[in-house]
This record gives structure tokens, sequence and C-alpha cells, in this order.
């Protein structure tokens, strides 16, 4: 008797959730955090974030671009801006920009890029 044909894997419900709706959650998580660490330790959190929001955002682009697929959908699953938020977070508030633009270059080129991205 064949069981694989009718053998079914789980998660048994479906779900409706994409790439882009959780990364959006996990933004919309960090919101608190973000706004209690500026509290805390002032705008070069701010400035830390949108540095490496950019860097992380024209890496990928540069890379998806380089391996010939499409860049906004890639741009828009939101991993990128979720990768450069944490990582601007771990670093000191006052960072020297330089150190935010290696960071996050690594992080999106080395670590998530080269090893196939998101895997989909």
């Amino acid at each position: 008797m064949d069981f694989d044909q009718h053998q079914h894997y789980s998660p048994h419900i479906p779900s409706k959730s994409t790439v882009s709706i959780v990364m959006v959650k996990v933004l919309l998580a960090l919101v608190p955090g973000i706004i209690a660490y500026i509290a805390f330790f002032g705008w070069g959190v701010l400035v830390n974030i949108i540095i490496a929001s950019m860097v992380a955002l024209i890496s990928e682009a540069t890379v998806v671009a380089l391996r010939r697929q499409p860049v906004l959908p890639t741009l828009m699953d939101g991993s990128a801006l979720v990768t450069a938020v944490l990582l601007a977070l771990a670093l000191p508030p006052h960072s020297t920009w330089w150190l935010i633009v290696v960071g996050t270059a690594f992080a999106i080129v080395i670590a998530k890029q080269l090893y196939g991205g998101l895997g989909y």
C-alpha cells in the first residue's frame, strides 16, 4: 500500500502570513523599544537606524541586481530593514558612521545574500 500519495505535511492549517507581513509585524514590535532607546540614549540611535537602513536597502538592491533577480519584490519583503534596525540597535548609540556601514553591508551581502537570501 502506497501511503505517500495521501500524506500531508504540517502545518495543516494554512496561514495567510507572508514574509512581508511578518517583517512588518517585527518592525512594529520594535517601535516601543526604539522609543525607549531614544529616550535613554538620545538621537544617536535614530541616526544609526537611518544609516543602517539606507545601507541595507542599497546593498540588497545591488546584490539582487547583480544576481539578475527582481529587485523590488526583494526590497519590499522588509527583511533588509529588520536586519538594519536590529544591527543599529545592537551598536552603541554614537557609533562612527563607517562601523554602521561596514557592519550592515557585511550582514546583507555576506551573511544574507551570499548564502541565498531568505531561501524562497
